[in-house]
């Protein structure tokens, strides 16, 4: 099958957006056919037809290359049904589970055992997203759950564990006014940062009272591939039951989070737990 490099720029691709400007036409089909068969349980060469506004030959062309491949096998009457390449690769996208909901029960773990409320963090700019938690209710009801809430990461402990796996060309871009000036926040310019994120990458981990003035917290990041976004886990308490004395057991109980994190992400092939991310993409 010959493959057509057609220039397009600016019309509308199938999904109402703007085509690339040069596509190849052929694989453009046969990608829409393929999300036909993931929608639809079957299709004949006239229906691929009709869908793909091309002759039934050109639609029997594509169809059988699909076959080749297993993406589609033929079923009674020359109805084409989907074939064990596209079944695998839907349910492995089923299966997989997000960093969200592997990290839950961790976090449940970590606040039973450190006393402690605890949260999955994600960088979004220069600001920290608090992704999921679990609260530790205590009397002072200080370190409380922020889910949901986007503060500068700079003030945080899962945010400078997070900005401590990014370059420091990286870091530059994330700030290109400075510091935003928060309340509580001891380090207050860019090379201040940049030192402080130095020591936290010789440590492993990070901690903070920048984020308001009677919490402690610490933080770790996780283990994710180049281009993923940033996240962490964090561990927080108010300051009245937080003990310098019990930094390295904290230190501890979130690597082993982490480690277990990245172990049961990439039994799921999902790449995840392979590396240490360097990129922004979120």
């Amino acid at each position: 099958m010959t493959a057509h490099y057609v220039s397009v720029g600016g019309q509308p691709g199938p999904d109402g957006g703007e085509l690339p400007a040069y596509h190849i036409a052929s694989v453009g089909r046969a990608l829409t056919l393929l999300t036909a068969f993931i929608e639809r349980p079957q299709l004949t060469v006239s229906e691929a037809a009709d869908l793909l506004g091309v002759a039934p030959s050109t639609a029997h062309r594509l169809l059988q290359m699909l076959l080749h491949h297993r993406f589609v096998e033929q079923g009674e009457r020359r109805v084409y049904v989907r074939g064990p390449a596209l079944v695998s690769l839907t349910e492995a996208a089923e299966r997989a589970p997000d960093v969200e909901s592997v990290a839950l029960p961790h976090l449940q773990r970590i606040r039973d055992e450190l006393r402690g409320t605890a949260h999955l963090l994600g960088l979004e700019g220069n600001g920290a997203r608090f992704v999921t938690g679990v609260e530790w209710r205590d009397e002072n009801r200080i370190a409380t759950s922020r889910v949901g809430w986007l503060l500068p990461a700079h003030t945080l402990a899962g945010g400078k564990a997070m900005l401590a796996k990014l370059s420091r060309a990286q870091i530059e871009s994330l700030f290109p006014d400075g510091l935003p000036v928060t309340r509580y926040a001891r380090v207050r310019t860019l090379a201040q940062l940049q030192a402080e994120l130095a020591d936290v990458r010789s440590r492993g981990y990070a901690r903070s009272r920048e984020a308001h003035e009677n919490v402690t917290a610490i933080g770790v990041a996780l283990h994710l591939p180049p281009g993923t976004r940033p996240m962490a886990l964090s561990v927080a308490w108010s300051d009245t039951r937080f003990s310098n004395r019990q930094e390295h057991h904290v230190v501890d109980a979130l690597q082993a989070a982490v480690h277990k994190i990245s172990l049961e992400l990439a039994q799921w092939g999902s790449g995840y737990g392979q590396g240490d991310p360097s990129g922004l993409r979120g």
